[in-house]
């Protein structure tokens, strides 16, 4: 009886059967179900009617590449793309774009984001703050046919970088039947994140550089793979941890050297600055330039697939200025002050408006007393360590500097083995502020290694201003801008004892002292 009543029920309902047909498309233009959708309706469990549409599919755009999700700090530019084709059954077709925000999928005009290139395979957002994170997807078109893309995770966040940094730098000769100098920097990777690397591409002087390295530490984290790569003038290495959840990075984990190997030819700054060692960010020979996470290899990806499983964040590498002593320390009578002579070398191919040297290591003399820094500008960082200003430094510079110790047992040994941070800035002005102040009277007297030495009294958590110039001209206490008049940098800050400042030129100032005049200004 049931079947009698669905071969009924089938019979009345043909007539709307033809109806559904015309409307989704006749069954003869199915050819195949390569190029079809089949669409089905369901009774009790009977099928009550079959019939084919046309696979619109099969016209969709196709894309090659996913945009790839990506982490940026607040300020930076960003670039998202996508690569796609037409189908084959399209190939003459011209593909049109859209870029689209947020979960719901929401149309970005031309400055919405910061953005340009809205509607090209290229979105571009420039100066991202935290708000732009979030998925963002491209609808990618062939006249009425669309597809829209896998999301794209943007990330911004606020002034946390993964950090790759040059430790401070020792330097040894080698013996042999042709001495070379070898320069060792300790490589210090801060984490950020769930980055898995770090990988790194440097540049180098082949005329200078016989060879350059990379070796792991002992102590460095196990289960780990390293990779290196080197050409002519340039050298790549990749580290990276198992895919074990148990194994992470620490806290400026020391990951291992980079070794670099010259002539002896040069003394040892003049060495480390002709290497001309430069790191890129971006090296498409490599594609281990930034952190990255442990993805599979191009061969085993799948077409279409997001080449990023997890947001990766821009590495910042730090290449610091090194500080390379030269020659022993020896005793100044005239200063009371133990000196040791040293270089300052700014790695970086570019300009540093500041360069702040922080001195480690310093300890207790026989008599209990801490061995101190002259002119410096007081402790900086935990445990405190005293800083020096060395002033600015042009690209791949070198620059000489005293360190003045006082020592009160008068022993050298008492000052042992201190050792060097570095700090920059890439800009920055120095200006006496107008405010309250007063003069401060200074006492002269020459030093006949050369230079003056000026003695002043301080007050304690008051800023004083060393203010000189070659010519009289204008030298107005109350004058803040006059060119002639210049501030020697850094500011002390008074620590209610007399200061001793020694100007012999750099960094102090521009130039060792001939015919200079000088005034020193408080301000509370």
């Amino acid at each position: 009886m049931l079947n009698a009543f669905v071969r009924g029920l089938l019979m009345s309902l043909l007539p709307l059967a033809g109806s559904v047909a015309l409307l989704a498309g006749s069954p003869e233009e199915a050819t195949s179900p390569t190029d079809s959708v089949w669409f089905r309706s369901v009774l009790a469990g009977v099928d009550l009617l079959t019939v084919a549409a046309p696979n619109t599919s099969a016209r969709l755009p196709v894309i090659r590449r996913q945009p790839i999700s990506q982490g940026a700090y607040a300020g930076d530019t960003v670039t998202l793309s996508v690569e796609a084709i037409p189908s084959a059954l399209d190939g003459a077709a011209v593909l049109t774009y859209q870029w689209l925000a947020g979960t719901n999928l929401t149309p970005i005009v031309n400055g919405a984001y910061n953005s340009t290139n809205a509607t090209l395979p290229q979105l571009v957002l420039t100066n991202v703050a935290t708000g732009y994170s979030g998925p963002f997807r491209v609808a990618v078109s062939s006249g009425t046919n669309t597809v829209v893309s896998e999301p794209a995770t943007l990330s911004v966040v606020l002034g946390v970088a993964s950090r790759l940094r040059l430790g401070t730098v020792s330097v040894t000769t080698n013996a042999g039947p042709e001495a070379r100098l070898q320069f060792s920097f300790p490589v210090v990777f801060s984490v950020f994140g769930s980055d898995r690397g770090v990988g790194v591409t440097w540049t180098y002087d082949p005329t200078v550089v016989r060879d350059l390295a990379f070796v792991t530490s002992t102590d460095a984290p196990t289960n780990t793979l390293v990779r290196t790569a080197s050409a002519a003038g340039r050298f790549s290495f990749a580290y990276t941890l198992t895919n074990s959840s148990s194994v992470r990075f620490t806290t400026d984990q020391q990951i291992g050297r980079l070794v670099l190997t010259t002539s002896n030819d040069l003394d040892p700054a003049q060495a480390l600055a002709a290497a001309r060692l430069v790191p890129v960010q971006d090296d498409p020979s490599t594609n281990i330039a930034r952190p990255f996470l442990p993805l599979p290899s191009g061969s085993d990806r799948v077409l279409g697939t997001n080449l990023a499983d997890l947001v990766t964040f821009p590495l910042n590498i730090l290449m610091t200025p090194q500080v390379i002593p030269g020659g022993p320390v020896t005793l100044n009578r005239q200063t009371g002050y133990f000196e040791q002579r040293a270089q300052v070398v700014n790695l970086r191919s570019e300009s540093l408006a500041d360069v702040l040297l922080i001195v480690t290591g310093l300890t207790n003399d026989t008599r209990g007393v801490l061995v101190s820094l002259a002119s410096s500008l007081g402790p900086v960082g935990t445990p405190p360590n005293p800083s020096v200003f060395v002033g600015p430094m042009s690209a791949f510079a070198i620059r000489p500097i005293t360190f003045e110790y006082y020592v009160s047992d008068g022993q050298a040994a008492s000052i042992g083995t201190p050792g060097y941070v570095t700090e920059f800035a890439l800009d920055s002005t120095i200006q006496t502020p107008v405010g309250r102040r007063s003069l401060v009277p200074v006492t002269y007297k020459p030093v006949l290694t050369g230079g003056v030495l000026l003695e002043f009294p301080t007050l304690t958590n008051f800023s004083y201003y060393i203010r000189y110039s070659d010519s009289l001209n204008d030298f107005s206490a109350q004058d803040n801008t006059n060119s002639v008049i210049r501030t020697a940098r850094p500011a002390i800050l008074g620590n209610g004892r007399k200061v001793q400042w020694l100007d012999n030129g750099l960094p102090r100032t521009e130039s060792a002292p001939t015919n200079r005049f000088y005034r020193v200004l408080e301000f509370r």
